[in-house]
């Protein structure tokens, strides 16, 4: 029995043997799991430098696709004339694009393309763009945000809706641009009411104002014109500046276009002969008159001349052009004549203002300022405190420029309803008989329209 345990014993204890792997298959198995190792390691490098091309890819895609849709051949492909959009997103940063649709008469002023006029003339805004290309913007002038009609388009009554743009959008503006005296220029067409946005002229109540002249103090801050302007109180003071008080002849008056009204000449034969009652003459070159000495008009009136007779072309309200800076220009007095207020636009006591006299009444007044001297020499002390110039005729582009990025004003809704009288405030029957109506049924609808405005 012991012996049958001990052989249980030893059959228990007996050592168990493993299977020998040889050496060369271990190296094997060892290089297979490190070959799985960097498999695994490759593609998570790979997956991440792919995740990471991606979102790139992606990014770079919406700025490319956001940049391409500013551009001037992106703006507006879809818009839809009959709809509106909303665009207060991107007016933050893109340009605001003018079209000019009357190429000619705009671009006598200045030379007009692109955004570099706004940086050169110093606006308070520049992020602009004028052009007279009507194709820019896809081809389609509704995508501009504004657009600039000259006067010079709607004087003929019958054929200016033709050139009309063929469609338009809500969202941009029409705007109304005249810089012509309205009294000689109405606008007689009924289709122009309700048609303008804004207005731009010389008139005050324009919502762009673009005077012809203004006055600035020593500072260089503009000071008139102003419907409020409040001038130096010291005007009426003897200056010491030099001025010329030994001249030969009492008044010039210099026609840059022939065409006068009947009664306006005739006021102006009046003075002439009242002048004469006092031994003063009154002069006139060009068209057919005197004509200005070889060295020109200029130094001719601030050697010769006391006085010029500065007469508006047209006779309203607001519209005082550069015919008075002749005189002043030329430390001449100017005696002016037009239907301004003209408190609003010169200093006080550097002008004579004709419709406060008679022809008889001014003559006398003339003679007794030229023997007085310094009476004389009262109308030059403006000199001292303001300077008066030629206004800048860019000022209006920066002005409209400022609007189009008014967010509150671009997109609140406005109209001249009644466009014509807002013009011309005088009677349309006597000023609109239409020319060149080639149907009956034109010239009665013509003159049943302007009978509703008196």
């Amino acid at each position: 029995m012991r012996q049958r345990m001990h052989s249980l014993l030893f059959i228990e204890m007996k050592p168990t043997f493993l299977p020998i792997v040889p050496a060369t298959r271990r190296e094997t198995t060892s290089q297979k799991m490190y070959l799985v190792s960097r498999t695994e390691t490759f593609a998570k490098l790979f997956f991440i430098v792919s995740f990471t091309g991606l979102f790139m890819y992606v990014a770079l895609a919406f700025y490319s696709f956001h940049t391409a849709y500013t551009t001037v051949s992106q703006v507006g492909k879809d818009q839809d004339s009959s709809s509106e959009h909303d665009d207060s997103d991107r007016f933050d940063k893109d340009l605001k694009y003018i079209l000019l649709w009357t190429d000619k008469s705009l671009k006598e002023h200045v030379n007009l393309e692109g955004q570099s006029p706004f940086i050169e003339n110093g606006c308070s805004e520049i992020n602009c763009y004028i052009t007279t290309n009507r194709t820019i913007l896809n081809q389609d002038v509704r995508n501009f945000d504004a657009v600039i009609f000259n006067i010079s388009l709607l004087l003929n009554w019958s054929r200016w809706p033709i050139h009309l743009p063929k469609g338009r959008s809500q969202r941009q503006k029409y705007v109304f641009y005249g810089m012509e005296a309205s009294d000689d220029h109405p606008i007689c067409n009924l289709l122009v009411d309700n048609f303008f946005n804004w207005t731009w002229s010389y008139k005050f109540h324009s919502d762009i104002f673009t005077p012809f002249i203004e006055v600035k103090d020593m500072k260089g801050k503009v000071v008139a014109p102003n419907s409020n302007v409040l001038w130096s109180n010291s005007l009426t003071r003897t200056t010491n500046s030099v001025i010329n008080v030994t001249k030969t002849r009492a008044v010039a008056w210099i026609m840059d276009k022939c065409e006068i009204l009947s009664n306006k000449m005739l006021s102006i034969l009046k003075l002439k002969q009242a002048l004469k009652d006092h031994n003063l003459y009154l002069d006139i070159y060009g068209c057919g008159h005197f004509q200005c000495p070889q060295e020109d008009c200029k130094k001719m009136l601030q050697r010769d001349y006391y006085f010029y007779l500065a007469i508006e072309g047209a006779i309203s309200e607001d519209f005082v052009s550069t015919e008075v800076l002749k005189a002043y220009d030329n430390d001449v007095v100017p005696i002016v004549v037009g239907g301004a207020d003209y408190i609003k636009f010169l200093p006080d006591n550097s002008y004579i203002n004709f419709q406060y006299y008679t022809e008889e009444k001014l003559a006398a007044y003339l003679d007794y300022t030229i023997r007085n001297p310094s009476l004389y020499k009262e109308y030059f002390t403006w000199k001292k405190f303001y300077t008066i110039r030629k206004a800048n005729t860019f000022n209006g582009y920066c002005q409209l420029c400022k609007l189009l990025n008014d967010k509150k004003k671009f997109n609140s809704f406005s109209s001249y309803a009644d466009f014509r009288k807002w013009w011309f405030t005088g009677s349309l029957k006597n000023k609109c008989i239409p020319k060149g109506a080639e149907r009956y049924t034109d010239l009665l609808g013509y003159l049943n329209d302007s009978s509703r405005i008196g």
